[in-house]
């Protein structure tokens, strides 16, 4: 009998993927079911552990107040996208871990959803 040793292929539409451009955060399908329900997120950088975080801020933390306003980005979700858009946080973004983002191709990165914290997180 012989030995058999698959390779399993991943299912790429179910990888959550956060694309950055030079002006917004593009989320795929499978990263956008985090925010289904939200108008807003938060948008932060874990310099300690090089991630950027996208938070989804429900209805309720906004009515109460909890995030201040400036604080608050909105995001808009599409059949098969969402994005988010800020270029000064971008640039700033861009300029800190010396990402090229002069190619319209946009730079690709993998992205984890920490369940614990509610927050989509992307190693930079």
């Amino acid at each position: 009998m012989i030995a058999m040793v698959f390779a399993w292929s991943t299912n790429e539409i179910s990888k959550k993927t956060v694309t950055i451009y030079s002006t917004n955060f593009t989320l795929n399908t499978a990263a956008c079911k985090h925010f289904e329900n939200v108008q807003y997120v938060l948008l932060g950088v874990d310099k300690e552990n090089n991630l950027l975080g996208i938070k989804p801020v429900d209805k309720t933390a906004i009515d109460e107040g909890i995030y201040p306003s400036d604080q608050l980005h909105r995001i808009s979700i599409g059949k098969s996208y969402g994005r988010v858009s800020n270029k000064n946080f971008i640039e700033n973004l861009a300029r800190e871990y010396h990402l090229d983002l002069s190619d319209k191709q946009g730079l690709k990165y993998p992205a984890n959803f920490d369940v614990v914290h509610q927050i989509l997180t992307v190693n930079l």
